[in-house]
């Protein structure tokens, strides 16, 4: 679940379903339709006609639209005054308050609403939204979420075209021992996942989940990867700052031979500084424990520590639009010098929701990665990695893909697409790595 600004956050998934609650154009706005227009209201004109009940509505559905949820609810409790018997401007003000998180008086105002003889499509719509209180309401929360898809990999063993090393006793020919042979393969995912509020005013919080995970490639076997992973944690709500100290667990294995255990723990800060900022900042530790395997028998030199600080900044841009920049800074100490290292790396993430539960997901970062030393082997510098990757994700529901609502057994019901590059440049080109990555799953979120 992630941390930020309330408003901004709640903002974001405002879009949905909101034009039938406030009765505009309901036959031609779907679920996700952007918010009607609102016009160009200042809070200037609201202060010289308080009284004009559609002036303030208007700037209401701006304040939502802007991404100031608070703003809009105290703007909505004096519209609800002037006319408390106008359902829209008591359901927006409903909705507005779910977004926020207040869900017992959400609750109340759905209640009384549905006690009114309203418009049967409004209706439908504040009962979808009880249902949701309801669920979330609930003091224990379980999710499961069940994918499967296909992925391509231009690169999948990650080779190079390094025909010739030089080594302490001299130059070798390669008869292209790590080949850039590309592979296709079966990704299958099942994560079960468990959220439990803890008593008191404050939104304290325990979580944890298990996740499993299949990559089964089409011709390179020894490349098959399975994991097993566990989390567990407490988020701690103090003042406007929330904690969140975690542990996880995951087991990786590769080409059916047991690989790595990995074991972490991280406690994380997040600050709401205001409606479109939240500061954040993760300290980290884990240890690696690797395994020898028929074709890796020396697998156990890279046991070690890593030790990792971020921080960061989330801006919200409205309703629709996140950016997250993020700086991180990693020491991994190995068994053995050359495999220990000081890396930093930087960030930038792009949430935009477009729209109809349409997302677009858009990753991109710079690594500098400086080891201790290179392998005794081999003659040259101490390696030094650049490591370059970008990433588009985007998500449709299924529901939208047929124009059907997402309901029944299509809520939660996902495709989901996406590509990515990755390049790893070395001054020893032994170490250089390219790979083109694309693939498509179909994902079900079930909520128990």
């Amino acid at each position: 679940m992630p941390i930020g600004p309330t408003s901004a956050r709640g903002a974001a998934g405002l879009c949905g379903a909101i034009a039938l609650l406030i009765g505009l154009s309901a036959g031609a706005l779907a679920q996700d339709d952007a918010l009607p227009d609102s016009g160009d209201v200042t809070y200037d004109q609201v202060l010289e006609s308080p009284d004009d009940i559609m002036l303030s509505y208007r700037f209401a559905l701006k304040q939502i639209g802007d991404g100031d949820l608070l703003g809009a609810s105290a703007t909505l409790d004096r519209l609800t005054l002037l006319a408390p018997q106008e359902p829209n401007i008591r359901a927006l003000r409903a909705i507005v308050l779910y977004r926020l998180g207040n869900l017992r008086e959400a609750k109340d105002e759905f209640e009384d609403l549905l006690k009114l003889d309203i418009d049967p499509q409004l209706r439908t719509n504040i009962e979808r939204y009880a249902d949701a209180i309801d669920q979330q309401s609930q003091d224990t929360r379980v999710n499961l979420l069940l994918s499967l898809g296909m992925q391509f990999d231009s690169n999948r063993a990650g080779g190079n075209n390094v025909n010739r090393v030089r080594t302490v006793v001299g130059s070798f020919e390669l008869n292209n021992a790590a080949p850039t042979e590309d592979d296709q393969s079966i990704q299958a995912l099942a994560r079960l996942s468990v959220e439990h509020d803890l008593p008191g005013q404050d939104r304290h919080m325990l979580f944890g989940n298990v996740t499993l995970y299949d990559g089964d490639q089409i011709e390179l076997d020894d490349f098959d990867t399975q994991t097993v992973g566990a989390q567990a944690g407490i988020r701690l709500e103090i003042g406007d700052i929330f904690v969140t100290p975690n542990v996880n667990y995951n087991h990786l294995w590769l080409g059916q031979d047991d690989y790595v255990d990995i074991f972490q723990a991280e406690v994380r800060y997040d600050w709401r500084v205001n409606d479109p900022i939240n500061l954040f900042g993760a300290f980290s530790g884990a240890d690696y424990d690797y395994h020898a395997t028929e074709d890796y028998l020396e697998a156990s030199i890279q046991d070690g520590l890593d030790i990792a600080a971020r921080v960061g900044v989330d801006w919200y841009i409205g309703a629709d639009n996140k950016l997250t920049f993020a700086y991180t800074h990693r020491r991994f100490d190995a068994d053995v010098d050359f495999e220990s290292f000081d890396g930093d790396r930087l960030n930038i993430d792009h949430l935009w929701l477009i729209g109809h539960g349409i997302f677009l997901v858009t990753n991109v970062s710079a690594e500098w990665d400086r080891y201790d030393a290179l392998d005794p082997l081999f003659i040259g510098d101490d390696r030094e990695d650049v490591i370059y990757r970008g990433r588009l994700t985007l998500g449709v529901p299924i529901a939208t893909m047929i124009g059907e609502e997402q309901t029944g057994f299509l809520e939660g019901l996902l495709l989901t697409t996406y590509g990515e590059y990755y390049n790893q440049d070395s001054n020893n080109e032994l170490y250089d790595f390219e790979n083109i990555r694309a693939g498509a799953a179909v994902s079900k979120r079930f909520q128990f």
